[in-house]
Protein backbone atom coordinates (compact mmCIF):
# COMPACT_ATOMS: atom_id res chain seq x y z
CA UNK A 1 0.00 0.00 0.00
CA UNK A 2 3.00 2.55 1.00
CA UNK A 3 4.79 2.36 -2.47
CA UNK A 4 1.36 2.82 -4.29
CA UNK A 5 0.88 5.89 -2.46
CA UNK A 6 4.36 6.52 -3.65
CA UNK A 7 3.28 5.82 -6.94
CA UNK A 8 0.62 8.16 -7.15
CA UNK A 9 2.23 11.17 -5.67
CA UNK A 10 4.70 10.94 -7.66
CA UNK A 11 2.28 10.87 -11.05
CA UNK A 12 0.56 13.54 -9.23
CA UNK A 13 3.88 15.51 -9.29
CA UNK A 14 4.80 14.51 -12.47
CA UNK A 15 1.67 15.91 -13.87
CA UNK A 16 1.93 19.01 -11.99
CA UNK A 17 5.23 19.29 -12.98
CA UNK A 18 4.94 18.51 -16.89
CA UNK A 19 2.03 21.41 -16.75
CA UNK A 20 3.78 24.06 -15.05
CA UNK A 21 6.50 23.45 -18.23
CA UNK A 22 3.97 23.70 -20.91
CA UNK A 23 2.91 26.60 -19.24
CA UNK A 24 6.42 28.35 -19.39
CA UNK A 25 6.95 26.92 -23.08
CA UNK A 26 3.44 28.42 -23.55
CA UNK A 27 4.16 32.33 -21.85
CA UNK A 28 7.65 31.93 -24.00
CA UNK A 29 6.37 31.43 -27.73
CA UNK A 30 3.22 34.07 -26.74
CA UNK A 31 6.59 36.64 -25.80
CA UNK A 32 8.39 35.23 -28.46
CA UNK A 33 5.53 35.46 -31.47
CA UNK A 34 4.74 39.02 -29.75
CA UNK A 35 8.06 40.90 -29.95
CA UNK A 36 8.80 39.27 -33.55
CA UNK A 37 5.37 40.67 -34.66
CA UNK A 38 6.29 43.50 -32.65
CA UNK A 39 9.99 43.95 -33.76
CA UNK A 40 9.79 43.16 -37.53
CA UNK A 41 5.73 43.19 -38.59
CA UNK A 42 4.38 46.63 -36.83
CA UNK A 43 2.62 46.96 -39.80
CA UNK A 44 0.69 43.58 -39.25
CA UNK A 45 0.30 43.91 -35.10
CA UNK A 46 -1.65 47.51 -36.55
CA UNK A 47 -4.37 45.47 -38.36
CA UNK A 48 -4.79 43.31 -35.47
CA UNK A 49 -5.20 46.41 -33.19
CA UNK A 50 -7.28 48.26 -35.82
CA UNK A 51 -9.50 44.58 -36.70
CA UNK A 52 -9.90 44.00 -33.09
CA UNK A 53 -10.90 47.79 -31.95
CA UNK A 54 -14.87 47.43 -33.00
CA UNK A 55 -14.69 44.13 -29.90
CA UNK A 56 -13.08 46.71 -27.28
CA UNK A 57 -16.01 49.33 -28.59
CA UNK A 58 -18.21 46.65 -27.98
CA UNK A 59 -16.79 45.88 -24.80
CA UNK A 60 -17.21 49.92 -23.70
CA UNK A 61 -20.62 50.05 -24.96
CA UNK A 62 -21.40 46.55 -22.50
CA UNK A 63 -19.63 48.14 -19.87
CA UNK A 64 -21.72 51.62 -20.13
CA UNK A 65 -24.82 49.68 -20.28
CA UNK A 66 -25.05 46.97 -17.85
CA UNK A 67 -22.50 47.94 -14.95
CA UNK A 68 -23.41 50.87 -12.73
CA UNK A 69 -21.73 54.17 -12.54
CA UNK A 70 -19.80 53.21 -9.87
CA UNK A 71 -18.19 50.73 -11.25
CA UNK A 72 -17.92 51.19 -14.97
CA UNK A 73 -15.82 54.06 -15.00
CA UNK A 74 -12.69 52.02 -13.21
CA UNK A 75 -13.87 49.16 -15.40
CA UNK A 76 -13.48 51.40 -19.01
CA UNK A 77 -10.47 52.78 -17.91
CA UNK A 78 -8.83 49.34 -18.02
CA UNK A 79 -10.64 49.38 -22.02
CA UNK A 80 -8.39 51.93 -22.19
CA UNK A 81 -7.69 52.57 -26.27
CA UNK A 82 -3.86 51.67 -25.53
CA UNK A 83 -4.88 48.63 -23.08
CA UNK A 84 -7.73 46.48 -25.24
CA UNK A 85 -6.85 45.56 -28.18
CA UNK A 86 -3.29 44.58 -26.98
CA UNK A 87 -4.61 42.82 -24.17
CA UNK A 88 -6.97 40.87 -26.29
CA UNK A 89 -4.95 40.31 -28.71
CA UNK A 90 -2.50 38.77 -26.14
CA UNK A 91 -5.17 36.52 -24.89
CA UNK A 92 -6.35 35.21 -28.37
CA UNK A 93 -2.71 34.58 -28.62
CA UNK A 94 -2.31 32.64 -25.63
CA UNK A 95 -5.12 30.83 -26.22
CA UNK A 96 -4.55 29.16 -29.52
CA UNK A 97 -0.25 28.65 -28.52
CA UNK A 98 -2.16 26.79 -25.63
CA UNK A 99 -4.19 24.53 -27.95
CA UNK A 100 -0.98 23.98 -30.13
CA UNK A 101 1.17 23.12 -27.78
CA UNK A 102 -1.69 21.31 -25.44
CA UNK A 103 -1.96 19.06 -29.50
CA UNK A 104 1.40 18.71 -29.71
CA UNK A 105 1.90 17.35 -26.02
CA UNK A 106 -0.95 14.95 -26.74
CA UNK A 107 0.07 13.75 -29.86
CA UNK A 108 3.58 13.39 -28.60
CA UNK A 109 2.24 11.10 -25.05
CA UNK A 110 -0.14 9.35 -26.95
CA UNK A 111 2.87 7.93 -29.30
CA UNK A 112 4.79 7.05 -26.29
CA UNK A 113 2.42 5.34 -24.90
CA UNK A 114 1.87 3.12 -28.26
CA UNK A 115 5.45 2.46 -28.22
CA UNK A 116 5.44 1.06 -24.52
CA UNK A 117 2.63 -1.14 -25.50
CA UNK A 118 3.35 -4.97 -26.29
Amino acid sequence: MASNTGGLIGRILGGILARLALFVVVVTLVWIAFVWLYALHPDTLGWIYATLRPVTIWFYGLVDTQLPAAVKYKVSAGLSDELGPRALFLLILGGVVEVVVLGLWRLVTSFSSLRRSP
